[in-house]
């Protein structure tokens, strides 16, 4: 006699499929937060699943379990990534387990960071401008030896148009918290 046919409910396929689309943006995620932060490989995926988990929090042991890692090295990254603010946890009442969580001011503190690598970038194009403008004006006019500026005016333009709408951005994720 043959096993009966069992008809899984549509729900489970879709849940597999998120689950698997899931696990590819975590790779994904990953890697770019990797060279983004300079981070650790696994460090950038633990961050990758603390985003794509949000407020609920994971647990240790999701994590160890979700990232095939082992309990040791799960714990050193969370430490470190507590140690540099990027991640906090919560309890809940009666369960013994950590919940981790990104902490909140994390993006705050990256677009800090992002906003002053800009002005950096600003203020060194506006010298070598200035540099390149001192050159020209000592050539003669039509000389093919003068810098071009263009990319100078239109890369600080950039520069000053990004920065506002981080800040503005900034502004409001910090009237959230």
């Amino acid at each position: 006699m043959s096993e009966p046919i069992v008809f899984l409910p549509l729900k489970f396929f879709e849940l597999i499929h998120i689950v698997s689309k899931k696990e590819k943006l975590v790779e994904r995620l990953g890697v770019h937060l990797e060279n983004k932060e300079q981070i650790a490989p696994l460090a950038a995926r633990i961050l990758s699943k603390l985003i794509l988990t949000g407020r609920r929090g994971i647990t240790f042991e999701d994590l160890v379990c979700d990232l095939c890692a082992s309990k040791s090295t799960i714990s050193s990254h969370l430490t470190n990534l507590q140690a540099t603010q990027r991640v906090t946890y919560f309890t809940k009442p009666g369960d013994r387990k950590k919940y981790f969580i990104l902490s909140p001011d994390a993006m705050i503190k990256s677009m800090t960071e992002m906003l002053q690598n800009w002005e950096l970038e600003s203020v060194l194009h506006r010298e070598v401008m200035v540099y390149k403008e001192e050159i020209n004006s000592s050539l003669p006019e039509n000389s093919d030896e003068k810098f071009e500026l263009d990319f100078h005016k239109d890369y600080i333009s950039f520069l000053e148009q990004a920065s506002a709408s981080i800040k503005k951005l900034r502004e409001k994720l910090a009237e959230k918290e």
